[in-house]
């Protein structure tokens, strides 16, 4: 099910990615797609929407996650289920090819949202995440 849900996901954001017209929102459509696998660690899909090399970072999660005793595994689904994120600012710069994503994330052991953000590398109308900070 969570499989189809993420897949259904992307395959809404590749359709919106073909709508949209302005670079801002190729990149906010890419920095959600991304940190809701990311966020509910679906590591394969989360890595789909990086770069190469952060690809290879961000799927090492996948394998962590296997590795994991029950209880454990069981404790990370629902630290998970609580976690939530909310898109603050998007900026281009369009010269660079880079865009930054601002985002507010909200964690159950923390009492306030912590403020995180996201680097994405633009090229061909894509855009990739390639710096999670």
């Amino acid at each position: 099910m969570k499989k189809l849900l993420t897949a259904t996901l992307c395959a809404l954001t590749l359709l919106g990615l073909a709508a949209c017209q302005r670079p801002e929102d190729r990149v906010k459509a890419v920095a959600e797609t991304f940190l809701h696998a990311y966020y509910t660690a679906d590591y394969a899909a989360a890595a789909e929407h990086c770069t190469p090399r952060l690809a290879a970072l961000v799927s090492l999660g996948t394998d962590a996650q296997s590795a994991l005793p029950a209880d454990l595994a069981e404790k990370m689904k629902e630290a998970v289920a609580q976690t939530s994120f909310s898109i603050v600012s998007v900026d281009v710069d369009e010269e660079a090819s880079t865009a930054r994503v601002v985002y507010l994330l909200t964690v159950p052991e923390l009492d306030q949202p912590v403020e995180k953000a996201l680097t994405l590398q633009l090229e061909g109308g894509t855009a990739l995440v390639d710096r999670i900070e």
